[in-house]
């Protein structure tokens, strides 16, 4: 292998994030760090098109009732109604990447808890009770983890996260899902094309 060739493959292990050089020591191997695109795309699907290994580790999963009208509002729902909380950690390949806590009308979504929690919520919607996500409004905001978020995710205290706060509807605009995602702040970072006006 020339080293012409080498320099480039160096230069596109790089850009992927799976290498970074530190000026006088070296290169080095990166850790695992996912692109998060800002196309709809469940947590799931994103780990798979990247050739890894998706899984969940259920927190805690409950039946409630709504007590904040934010929320309430959020999911077109009343304080009172009932909704299911599960909290999960997210894993690509055995790494925690994310802490998810996701809110579901219990009325839209009769026995969630009954289904396999470990798996994509947005393939349950979609095969258990025909209710697939098809839109969804998503604000993010830069978080410092508080010890409990960086024990779960494996990391340090007041480490640096993003919180992506995400509403998914179906087709007929009803709201299925308030998630939280807060997402490991080194193992993650944004991609994205920005069109001019013409």
């Amino acid at each position: 292998m020339s080293a012409m060739t080498v320099r480039q493959a160096l230069v596109a292990l790089q850009q992927e994030g799976m290498i970074h050089s530190v000026p006088g020591l070296g290169t080095f191997i990166s850790d695992h760090k996912m692109s998060k695109r800002l196309t709809f795309v469940s947590f799931s699907q994103e780990v798979i098109e990247r050739g890894m290994k998706p899984s969940a580790k259920i927190v805690s999963a409950i039946k409630t009732t709504i007590s904040d009208e934010t929320l309430a509002e959020q999911l077109q729902l009343k304080v009172g109604d009932p909704i299911y909380k599960i909290e999960r950690v997210r894993f690509a390949d055995k790494i925690p990447m994310a802490l998810e806590q996701s809110c579901i009308s219990a009325e839209l979504m009769p026995g969630l808890l009954d289904q396999d929690l470990n798996t994509s919520l947005y393939e349950i919607f979609k095969n258990t009770y025909e209710k697939p996500v098809t839109r969804a409004e998503c604000v993010v905001s830069p978080v410092n983890l508080n010890k409990r978020q960086a024990d779960l995710l494996e990391t340090e205290f007041k480490s640096a996260a993003l919180n992506f706060v995400v509403i998914a509807y179906d087709a007929r605009g009803r709201a299925l899902e308030r998630c939280s995602s807060i997402k490991h702040g080194d193992r993650y970072d944004f991609k994205y094309s920005i069109q001019a006006e013409s």
